[in-house]
């Protein structure tokens, strides 16, 4: 294949990955106020009191699988941002412990809400990248009062082929 042909065949992904670079909340705006994030990110999807701040939500890309949080302190001041749909965060559920709201507050919308009526449970699902490459689910599930009751993964129904029931 020609040098000429390589480079026509790529050009729309070196297109998508600059545009996706620049629309990514990064670690360039720790310290920024809120209006230079929200001239940078726009509105965030949802906004959230934290114990010395607050919580700037970015849900990013179709899939659902990034969400990135933008942290302020009590300055109004960037202090943190961070991708929360990870691995890592997943396993810092609190069973017993976190509610719904701290779920909301953590990990942004869940991409389905299903009610498992059977065990008295719903289940939130949310699309993540494990270890940034395998397209997974990870499942948390509530009791009637909106505690965690059980949390679990999975591979992504959307990905498996055929005819996955959710969608």
């Amino acid at each position: 294949m020609s040098d000429f042909r390589l480079r026509w065949l790529l050009a729309p992904f070196a297109v998508a990955a600059a545009l996706a670079g620049c629309a990514t909340p990064g670690q360039s705006l720790v310290g920024a106020d809120r209006a230079a994030v929200q001239a940078r990110q726009g509105a965030p999807a949802e906004r959230y009191p934290l114990a010395a701040g607050e919580r700037w939500l970015y849900p990013l890309g179709g899939l659902q699988q990034l969400v990135w949080a933008v942290d302020f302190d009590a300055a109004g001041r960037v202090a943190q941002v961070r991708q929360v749909r990870t691995a890592e965060n997943f396993a810092r559920v609190r069973i017993g412990v976190d509610t719904q709201a701290d779920i909301r507050r953590e990990f942004g919308p869940p991409r389905i809400v299903m009610p498992f009526p059977m065990v008295g449970l719903v289940g939130w699902m949310f699309p993540y990248l494990e270890n940034d490459l395998w397209n997974s689910e990870m499942a948390i599930y509530f009791d009637p009062q909106g505690i965690v009751r059980k949390v679990e993964n999975g591979p992504d129904p959307r990905f498996l082929g055929g005819d996955g029931f959710r969608r």
